[in-house]
């Protein structure tokens, strides 16, 4: 269930499998009570003021992330199968969004990193890339080659600052935002000189 799923990721930051999972029906109440129970948290630690939880987006961000995780353990479901529940298509286009999905994408980095190393080309890494290039503050965590598919975050300030110091402490070509955001990741940079 992915309401247990949860529950071990954000209070012991562990993922366990006892079955494969299954497919969580829409507007899974369980899970949905544990993910604005973490929003909350989450939100205390946004630089200002947090956007608002978006449930249908949370609840997506958590079943890839889930997922994921799981297509790191098992190799038997065919290429077709992983994309098909792991690649998001369409794109953060508000600050409800972005929060909302980073929420559980923010882990997805450590899924990256293990698939990529035990198989760079393999369909969970490039279902994975095409997912979080579209969702760019989670995706600036991790090592990915291409350039995000859009950076815009709504002139949401709290966004833009915590997309720039993910940026500066995970510097990557591309990834670099124009605009307002830039102000914001040249001040990153700023202090980060300054307390060095």
């Amino acid at each position: 269930m992915l309401e247990h799923f949860l529950t071990n990721l954000f209070t012991r930051g562990e993922v366990l499998f006892r079955k494969p999972p299954l497919a969580v029906p829409a507007r899974d109440p369980d899970a949905l009570r544990v993910l604005e129970d973490e929003y909350r948290r989450y939100a205390l630690d946004f630089p200002g003021r947090a956007p608002a939880f978006e449930p249908d987006t949370a609840l997506k961000a958590a079943e890839v992330l889930r997922d994921a995780c799981w297509f790191l353990l098992s190799h038997e479901e065919d290429e077709s199968e992983v994309t098909r529940r792991i690649e998001w298509p369409g794109l953060a286009t508000t600050p409800a969004q972005h929060a909302s999905a980073d929420l559980t994408l923010r882990f997805a980095a450590r899924v990256h990193r293990r698939a990529k190393a035990l198989n760079p080309g393999d369909a969970l890494v490039r279902a994975l890339e095409n997912t979080l290039r579209r969702r760019p503050l989670s995706g600036v965590l991790c090592e990915i080659d291409q350039p995000p598919v859009e950076l815009e975050f709504g002139n949401h300030e709290g966004l833009m600052l915590l997309y720039a110091e993910r940026l500066a402490a995970h510097p990557k070509p591309g990834w670099t935002p124009e605009g307002k955001a830039r102000e914001y990741l040249e001040l990153v940079h700023t202090r980060r000189r300054a307390s060095a």
